[in-house]
């Protein structure tokens, strides 16, 4: 595989590390248009993660593991199976805008139903699937889990309290067909509410 990125190379190493860290399998999918590419990488949320770079690519493999991206080759094959389908490419309606306070306070409070709640397996499925927030626009709503809020929280993707007055204090939340989308700081999240998280 041949990949050089002329923008956006420390934030998407800032955030292949961190899926690592939660999951040493997480896998990586390409998607280019022009010097254009979205780098998506699931998650043990069941959620896809994803942070746009500028760059060329070329002889990629469809599917590889996110450690062969931070020159830390698996042990396994570099090329696996990826879990469904990618989120639609456009065909996204806006339907909120939520402040990073709001979500930084929902994680907080799932991270303390976790501590009481959690077993050998980890956080409760109810957990994970409680819908935390819905929002709408009038024609459309979506349902905002918690899933896609620990995925925000534990990749790095929203700006910490002394981050950069520049940096945007606000998540997009959109919507196509089955997929929402929350459009963070430092990268998105992507949720379909089919019959699989990743159908």
């Amino acid at each position: 595989m041949s990949l050089t990125i002329t923008s956006g190379e420390q934030g998407l190493h800032a955030l292949l590390s961190r899926a690592v860290a939660l999951d040493e399998h997480a896998l990586v999918r390409l998607q280019t248009s022009g010097e254009t590419i979205d780098v998506f990488v699931t998650t043990p949320f069941e959620v896809l993660a994803s942070r746009r770079v500028t760059g060329m690519l070329s002889d990629a493999p469809e599917v590889f593991y996110a450690r062969d991206l931070l020159g830390e080759p698996s042990a396994r094959a570099a090329l696996a199976a990826w879990p469904g389908a990618l989120p639609p490419k456009d065909g996204y309606q806006e339907l909120d805008i939520i402040p990073v306070d709001v979500v930084r306070e929902l994680a907080d409070q799932g991270r303390d139903l976790a501590r009481q709640f959690s077993g050998p397996l980890g956080p409760p499925k109810s957990l994970l699937d409680q819908t935390v927030l819905e929002v709408s626009n009038g024609s459309q709503q979506a349902s905002v889990t918690m899933r896609a809020i620990f995925t925000c929280t534990s990749l790095g993707l929203i700006p910490g309290i002394g981050s950069h007055p520049e940096i945007p204090r606000h998540l997009r939340v959109s919507k196509a067909g089955r997929w929402t989308r929350i459009d963070a700081p430092f990268g998105s999240v992507y949720q379909s509410q089919g019959l699989s998280l990743l159908v």
